[in-house]
């Protein structure tokens, strides 16, 4: 976890570099081409994921919880983003070898590349499935271990991934109710989980706490490395709303040392009025400015651009 202060163009660049990465990978998901430019292509998006969150992952993880109208409207492809970045986290905490810290990222990044159209239109259209929507995504893991091999990936621990990350211990996942799936399968169900219960939909709001949806997610979903992720994201992870003692609004932009003592971005006054300019703050209860929990205003969210929010640092 980077705790030191970013220049502000620094992170307003790396903020635009993140931006850059989704279009292009949005791009790679939805017309894949000739095999050779995909696995060309998706290696060097892996490898800027990885040297991005190296730099500072404060800024992938607040790409991750940010509520933004786009997490709608581009699910498919940016929900594999995000999935991608919290799987990053997970192998770096367990300590994976680079290679593998590849693999892990390349797997998350193409876990749905045969559904990225569907998971957007089912996103944007609340109510049940269809015959025909229901069969693809029932089967979408193993056709997108199809399609990936068609496209020339050949590594088998990336495509037994992609093909059981629906799959559970035990027998309870889908679509063949293995008994036991790979690890890195097991990586990725997670972290999708995780990603997807703070996740927008039509007719559903994002979650304003993440505390909160780690709480349904460890009843639930968690598995062996449930505890990992939550852990990475810590209590008040960048990009999440949080109200302060002050009766002041603000967003997370950076985590520190202590936990319970975020950075933030000062998004209204006392009263809740909003501000004319985000303002950088430290919190803590010395200050007067404790956090109390997720700020009941999901609005707030989109307040000010990322830009102005991380220039205020």
């Amino acid at each position: 976890m980077t705790h030191a202060n970013t220049p502000t163009h620094a992170s307003v660049s790396r903020w635009l570099a993140w931006q850059t990465l989704g279009d292009r990978l949005e791009a790679l998901l939805t017309q894949t081409g000739a095999a050779d430019q995909f696995t060309t292509t998706l290696r060097v998006l892996a490898d800027e994921l990885l040297q991005l969150m190296q730099e500072d992952d404060d800024l992938g993880v607040f790409e991750v919880v940010r509520i933004s109208p786009d997490k709608l409207s581009r699910y498919g492809a940016l929900h594999s983003l995000h999935t991608a970045v919290v799987v990053a986290l997970v192998a770096r905490r367990k300590e994976w070898p680079a290679s593998r810290q590849l693999t892990a990222v390349q797997a998350a990044l193409t876990m749905n590349v045969a559904v990225t159209d569907l998971h957007t239109e089912l996103a944007m259209h609340p109510g049940g499935m269809s015959s025909e929507q229901h069969s693809r995504m029932q089967s979408h893991p193993l056709d997108s271990e199809r399609m990936l091999r068609s496209l020339g990936v050949d590594d088998e621990e990336w495509l037994t991934a992609v093909a059981q990350h629906h799959e559970q211990p035990g027998g309870k996942g889908y679509p063949l109710g293995l008994l036991e799936v790979s690890e890195l399968a097991d990586v990725l169900r997670t972290c999708d989980v995780f990603c997807a219960k703070m996740s927008p939909r039509a007719g559903r709001t994002a979650m304003l706490s993440p505390t909160a949806a780690a709480a349904i997610f460890r009843q639930r979903s968690a598995g062996y490395f449930g505890a990992t992720v939550v852990s990475e994201l810590g209590l008040y992870p960048p990009g999440c709303l949080v109200g302060l003692t002050s009766g002041e609004q603000a967003m997370v932009l950076q985590r520190t040392r202590d936990p319970h003592r975020p950075r933030v971005a000062l998004l209204t006054d006392h009263e809740g009025q909003p501000l004319n300019n985000p303002e950088s703050s430290a919190t803590g209860k010395a200050l007067g400015r404790g956090v109390v929990g997720a700020a009941p205003d999901a609005a707030l969210a989109t307040l000010f651009p990322p830009e102005q929010l991380l220039g205020s640092l």
